[in-house]
């Protein structure tokens, strides 16, 4: 089965909030068996939220005192058995703990550790704190997402995001070399680093370094008639002549770049309703769509289509299909194999991990006296 790509793939997850949890999740969905590490007084912020499930159902839970001697004994068994273990802990916790890389190999050779964080494992920031807005800050990525003189905080947590991607994609390439090669890894994700790279190819890539920003006509939002917005991203000649077309402006065709223009178009879209001009623009090829609220995103027919999420069910799946011979066969890798949307209960698979592990249901009851889980 294609949700199985992963199948047998062990994975320790001492991450929270939504890096490290989304790169698990990821390969979670491909078939990972992915076990949470929690700390038995210390919880994941974000389990008092709706992220929590979104990102954490079919894992399990442990809670295991990393600070305390047994408490590394046992996860030190569990990497002897694992594959992969992900980390999102400030550089250099790890081996306070004693649980460094090297310290892991002498458990397990070809384990492959992935430590993410917000600006690497090294340089001269590696010690600060941060958060998105931090780490698209330096990187330059705030600084083009702007509306004329002034940068807009993006709606989403791009480096969080990306940096569970990146993750994920790492992790899975190191899979893949540990088959030809027989080794393990130590990956380092900065979550500066990746959108360092979203900044560089977007504003070095460009020519004249010209930004897909709200300061140009052709790529803009406009206001319309019933209060509601809607997106124009008309680049290329073809679209740009279409859209000047459809409005009813071809003498604007020749302005694609002049600023001056915004505003009479912003005059034109205000006169129709969302609806009216959608429907104007389906009369031609253009690259202009409705700019929706979150209630209504999923009545469109596109993503009710490719089912990224299951809204019903409250389950997130992958935004990709899988195929062996063409197009009819492509998969996704949905929530058809999913018996529950919740996340797990903090520490609930606790005994059942132990009893694997050998130990008895006296040894876990000591365990629970001296705090250890």
């Amino acid at each position: 089965m294609i949700s199985k790509i992963l199948e047998g793939v062990k994975v320790l997850d001492l991450t929270r909030l939504l890096p490290g949890p989304y790169c698990t999740w990821i390969l979670s969905r491909l078939g990972a068996d992915v076990i949470k590490i929690e700390a038995p007084n210390d919880d994941d912020y974000s389990r008092f939220t709706p992220l929590f499930n979104l990102i954490n159902f079919k894992k399990k839970s442990i809670t295991l005192n990393l600070k305390k001697e047994i408490g590394k004994k046992i996860f030190l068994d569990l990497v002897s058995k694992s594959d992969i273990v992900v980390e999102g802990f400030r550089p250099g916790v790890m081996d306070k703990l004693g649980l460094g890389y090297d310290e892991l190999r002498r458990y397990n050779d070809s384990v492959i550790l992935c430590s993410i964080s917000g600006y690497g494992q090294d340089g001269p920031y590696k010690d600060l704190p941060g958060h998105d807005i931090n780490y698209i800050s330096i990187s330059g990525l705030l600084g083009i997402n702007k509306a004329f003189d002034m940068p807009i905080i993006p709606g989403i947590t791009i480096a969080d995001l990306s940096g569970g991607l990146f993750g994920a994609l790492s992790i899975i390439s190191s899979l893949y070399s540990r088959e030809r090669f027989g080794r393990g890894a130590y990956i380092d994700v900065s979550m500066t680093d990746v959108v360092t790279q979203f900044f560089v190819i977007m504003f070095e890539g460009n020519v004249n370094q010209t930004l897909l920003t709200s300061e140009i006509p052709f790529y803009n939002i406009y206001k319309t008639k019933d209060g509601k917005f809607i997106s124009v991203g008309a680049i290329e000649e073809k679209f740009w002549r279409n859209f000047c077309s459809t409005i009813e402006r071809d003498d604007f065709i020749d302005k694609q770049y002049d600023k001056s223009i915004i505003s009479e178009i912003s005059e034109i879209f205000s006169k129709k309703t969302l609806e009216e001009w959608l429907n104007l623009f389906k009369k031609e090829e253009n690259m202009v769509t409705p700019v929706y609220l979150p209630d209504e995103v999923f009545n469109d027919p596109l993503i009710r289509y490719r089912k990224v999420f299951n809204k019903d069910d409250n389950i997130l799946n992958l935004p990709v299909k899988f195929g062996e011979r063409g197009d009819e066969d492509l998969q996704n890798i949905d929530d058809s194999d999913i018996s529950s949307n919740k996340g797990p209960e903090k520490g609930e698979d606790t005994e059942k991990i132990l009893k694997d592990l050998g130990y008895s249901k006296k040894d876990i009851e000591v365990l629970k006296e001296k705090e250890i889980i």
